[in-house]
C-alpha cells in the first residue's frame, strides 16, 4: 500500500513551503540484496503543485530493521558492529555524509530523515568507470577525517572473520587459496602496521554511480566505518576482476604509503577472496572465468 508522502519531504523536494503532492505512485526496487539491516527500497514518483507550478519528481525511500537470523544476527544491535541497522540514518542525521565527502565523491542528497526512514535523491546513471571510482576513493580516504561517532562500524573484516568457520573439504578449491584461509589470523595481525582510514564497507559498482562532471555517487552508507587503507579497494577489485590499484595511490596523493595500501589491499583480497569461493562452491553460485588466478595473482601477501 502507498504511504503517504511526508509534508516535510514534499516542502523539501519543491524548495517551497507551498507545495503538495497531487499525483504519486510507487514502485519498490529490488537489486538482488539490499542490505542486511534495509527494510524495504522504494522509488516514489509523482507530481508536486506549489504557487510555482507543477513539477515531476522522484524520491527514493529507504527503510531501517534490525537483523533478525543469521550468523551477524545477536552482534549487529551493537552500534560498532558492521549490521547495525540504524548506522545510514544516523549518518545521514549527523551530517556525516553532507556533500563534498572527498574530489570527486559524494552520496546522495538527504532530503529527510525520519524514524528509521531516509528521503534520499534519486540519483540515476550508468556505474561508475573501475579507474575513476578507485581514484575517487584514494583521494577520499586520504582526506576524510574519523567522526568520533558511537554508531561508526568497526573493523569489518575482523568482525566478519571472528564467527566464520569454513569446511574446505566439502568443495573443491586450490590449496593455495586454502593456505590462504589457514594464515588469516596471522595476517590479520600483519594489518596493525596499515594505516585506519574511514570505510564505505561495500565498495563495488552497483553502489558507484557516474554522475557527470567527474563525480561519483555512492549508495547505501550502512556498513560505513573503520579499516585499514586497501580495504574498500579489494572489494571494487574482486567485484570487477581488475586491479585498480594505480589509481587509487595516485588518489592518495602520498597520505598513505603505496606499500601500506598494498598490504591493507593484498590482505582483504585474499581473504575476502578465498571466503567467497567458497561460498559461491558452497551454494552453486558459478565460478567467473579467472576468479581464483585473479586472487592469487593479484594479492602479494608477505
Amino acid at each position: 500500500m502507498d504511504q503517504e508522502l511526508p509534508l516535510s519531504v514534499v516542502r523539501a523536494v519543491a524548495g517551497r513551503r507551498d507545495a503538495r503532492v497531487v499525483e504519486t505512485s510507487e514502485t519498490p526496487i529490488v537489486t538482488g540484496t539490499i542490505g542486511a539491516a534495509t527494510g524495504s527500497v522504494t522509488r516514489i514518483s509523482g507530481v508536486l503543485r506549489s504557487g510555482a507550478g507543477e513539477k515531476p519528481f522522484s524520491v527514493i525511500r529507504k527503510v531501517f530493521e534490525p537483523l533478525r537470523s543469521g550468523r551477524h544476527h545477536e552482534a549487529a544491535g551493537d552500534p560498532r558492529h558492521w549490521a547495525y541497522w540504524r548506522r545510514e540514518s544516523l549518518a545521514y542525521a549527523s551530517g556525516v555524509l553532507i556533500n563534498p565527502l572527498g574530489a570527486g565523491l559524494v552520496a546522495p542528497y538527504c532530503y529527510e530523515v525520519i524514524d528509521d526512514s531516509v528521503y534520499l535523491a534519486d540519483v540515476v546513471g550508468p556505474p561508475e568507470r573501475t579507474d575513476v571510482a578507485a581514484h575517487h576513493l584514494g583521494t577520499w580516504h586520504a582526506t576524510a577525517p574519523i567522526p568520533d561517532a558511537p554508531w561508526l562500524a568497526g573493523d569489518q573484516l575482523a568482525q566478519r572473520l571472528a564467527v566464520t568457520e569454513l569446511d574446505w573439504s566439502t568443495v573443491d578449491a586450490p590449496s593455495e587459496v586454502q593456505s590462504v584461509w589457514a594464515r588469516r589470523h596471522d595476517l590479520m595481525k600483519v594489518l596493525d602496521s596499515v594505516p585506519v582510514v574511514l570505510c564505505h564497507g561495500d565498495f563495488h559498482p552497483g553502489n558507484l554511480i557516474a554522475s557527470g562532471d567527474d563525480v561519483t555517487t555512492v549508495l547505501d552508507w550502512g556498513t560505513l566505518g573503520t579499516g585499514a587503507a586497501g580495504f574498500d579497494l579489494a572489494h571494487l577489485a574482486l567485484s570487477t576482476l581488475t586491479d585498480p590499484f594505480p589509481y587509487y595511490v595516485d588518489g592518495l596523493q602520498g597520505k598513505v604509503s603505496a606499500e601500506d595500501a598494498h598490504l591493507g589491499y593484498s590482505v582483504t583480497l585474499a581473504l575476502v577472496g578465498a571466503s567467497r569461493l567458497h561460498w559461491m562452491q558452497t551454494e552453486g553460485v558459478p565460478v567467473p572465468a579467472g576468479y581464483t588466478d585473479f586472487v592469487l595473482g593479484t594479492a602479494r601477501l608477505p
